[in-house]
Parts: C-alpha cells; sequence; structure tokens
C-alpha cells in the first residue's frame, strides 16, 4: 500500500486573520517631570465578538458529520455525512457558502459519517469514517468519480487529521473496540509509525492547528464529554495538558482565529447540544464567553473564507439542513 496519496491532507480549516481594535499593553504614563509618554505596544489584531445568525439558504438536504473539504476561492466540497434514520450518506456537492450555490458531485465509493477530509495532491479526499462499521478507506475525487486509492492501517471513524510541514497526522478517534492514543505520522516515504501518543484517548474532540500545536479540545468516551485540553507538538511527538474548558463539551465545532481558537456549539452531555461560543487562549490556558449561536448545534461541518465562519448542517438535536454564519468583529 502507498501512502504517497497522503502527501497533501489538510483537515484542519485556515487560519483566519483576525480583525477588531488594536489594544495597548501599556497605556499613557501620568508624568509632573515632563517625562514621555511611555510608547503603546501593539498587539495582534483579535475579533472580540462572533456574531452568528442562521443564513437565508439551506442546504439540499439535511445532513450532519459531513467532511468539508476547502477548495479555491472559498467554495468546499461536501461529502458523506450521516442522513435521517442513522444512514450514512454517499453524496457530494460542491457549495460556495457565500451564496449557497451548489453542484452536484459524483457519489463516494464507499458511504461514510464523522471522517476527516482534505486535499491530496489538489484533489478532494475522504479519509476514514464510518457506517455499519469503522471505516479505513481513503476516498479521492478523481475525473472519473471517487476512487478508493489507499487505506489507513487501522479503521478510523470520530478522528481529526492535521497537516504540519508536508506530513498528515491522525490524532484522536475510535477503532471499533478503543479510543487509541497512538498519534500516527503517515509519510509518502516510509510505513506508517507512532509520532507520539494523546495523555488520553478521544475521540468526537473539537481541534485546531495553530503552528505546530494541535489543540485537541474535548471530546467523548464512553459515552461522557469531557473538559480537557491536550496539546500535541507535531515537531516533538509530546502532548501536555493545556487547560479545561469551562464546561465538559463534544462533538463541538473550532477554528483558529489570529492566535487563539474559536469553539462553537458541541453536545455538553449525551444528548444535549449548547449554543455557547467561547474563545480558548493558548497562551493563557484561558476561556472566556464569545457569544451565542442562534441555536443548540453540534457535529456541523465548518466552512471558513477570511474573517467568515459557516456551520454547515449538524445536529440540533435533530439532523438539520440549516447554516449558521459566523462574523468576527
Amino acid at each position: 500500500m502507498s501512502l504517497r496519496v497522503l502527501l497533501s491532507i489538510v483537515l484542519l480549516g485556515p487560519v483566519l486573520m483576525g480583525c477588531g481594535d488594536h489594544t495597548s499593553s501599556a497605556g499613557p504614563r501620568a508624568s509632573t517631570t515632563g517625562d514621555a509618554q511611555a510608547p503603546a505596544t501593539r498587539r495582534p489584531a483579535v475579533p472580540e465578538v462572533a456574531a452568528a445568525r442562521l443564513s437565508a439558504w439551506r442546504l439540499p438536504f439535511p445532513v450532519a458529520r459531513a467532511v468539508a473539504i476547502p477548495m479555491r476561492r472559498g467554495s468546499v466540497v461536501l461529502a458523506g455525512g450521516l442522513l435521517a434514520g442513522d444512514r450514512s450518506s454517499s453524496r457530494a456537492f460542491r457549495l460556495d457558502p457565500r451564496t449557497g450555490v451548489e453542484h452536484a458531485l459524483p457519489s463516494l465509493t464507499v458511504p461514510v459519517h464523522d471522517a476527516a477530509g482534505g486535499l491530496v495532491a489538489g484533489a478532494p479526499t475522504v479519509v476514514g469514517g464510518g457506517n455499519s462499521a469503522e471505516q479505513s478507506a481513503v476516498q479521492t475525487l478523481a475525473p472519473g468519480g471517487w476512487r478508493r486509492v489507499a487505506d489507513l492501517p487501522t479503521t478510523r471513524s470520530d478522528l481529526g487529521v492535521a497537516e504540519w510541514q508536508g506530513t498528515a497526522y491522525v490524532i484522536g478517534g475510535y477503532d471499533g473496540a478503543s479510543v487509541p492514543r497512538t498519534i500516527l505520522r503517515l509519510s509518502p516515504h516510509q510505513a506508517p509509525r507512532r509520532a507520539g501518543a494523546l495523555l488520553d484517548g478521544v475521540r468526537y474532540a473539537a481541534m485546531a492547528r495553530i503552528g505546530s500545536d494541535v489543540y485537541v479540545l474535548g471530546g467523548e468516551v464512553a459515552g461522557r464529554e469531557l473538559d480537557s485540553i491536550q496539546k500535541v507538538d507535531l515537531a516533538t511527538g509530546r502532548t501536555r495538558p493545556a487547560g479545561r474548558l469551562r464546561v465538559a463539551l463534544g462533538h463541538a465545532m473550532a477554528v483558529p482565529v489570529a492566535g487563539r481558537i474559536l469553539v462553537m456549539g458541541g453536545r455538553v452531555a449525551p444528548y444535549r447540544q449548547t449554543d455557547a461560543m467561547w474563545w480558548y487562549d493558548p497562551a493563557s490556558g484561558h476561556l472566556r464567553r464569545a457569544g451565542r449561536l442562534p441555536m443548540p448545534l453540534s457535529d456541523a461541518a465548518v466552512a471558513t473564507y477570511g474573517r467568515r465562519i459557516w456551520l454547515l448542517g449538524g445536529e440540533t438535536p435533530g439532523i438539520t439542513d440549516r447554516v449558521v454564519a459566523v462574523g468576527l468583529r
């Protein structure tokens, strides 16, 4: 089995450029001796408010746990997902989240939900996932349709895949029997090998990468949501604690924004979604509220473009075709 096709997998969305006012860590200094004011120290511009609203347009059908693969000019390929009746979807389409315009694509070879996705040599690719059982398939969209081009060394659903410096790393997930701690490094030049380990195995975690660090936020084990935050340094393979969420949270969505991470929605209990949004600051480990979604939501696919975020479908708890647009200001 060749793993060359995995060279370009990119699961995590692009880092958003922040907006908002610059703040000063050193304001004007009072003086009675004629000293000049202390210069203001500029910090990177970061948004303070995440404003969420329902988009006027909807997805062509209700779907949750689908894969959103970023393409050029802000469009995404939305593939697979969970349909009503606990059925895995093989449908795929290209979508412009700014307008809601969509174009049908060929169906997946293997219907899956709870998969990961990204670009492989410029082609949309769906990795792992589950249907009636966990899958190991790597499916790539070629000119003639989707093809099963490779397999992961083990089955994985509910996973994350982070790309850094041309190498893909499989983090977390469920193999059908357990939540493996081992982080896999997938290289085109050698067989998959161990690249580190999580402190605790987890599935359904929100993940976001900043530099070489992947933050694994919350998640679920044995039907219980978690409040832990783990930081995986892909450069060294070391994993360290990085704080705790204010509440236990699984099935949430996360996007890196100007050095911070916006955590959106998720489940606070196995059958209870939340509408809360949080800013997580990796530098301090602190969290603070960032606003609210227009409804409780989990398991949505995520698309980003510039300073805008779209949460596509998901569970409310019913599977929905609604789209939530999040603006940063």
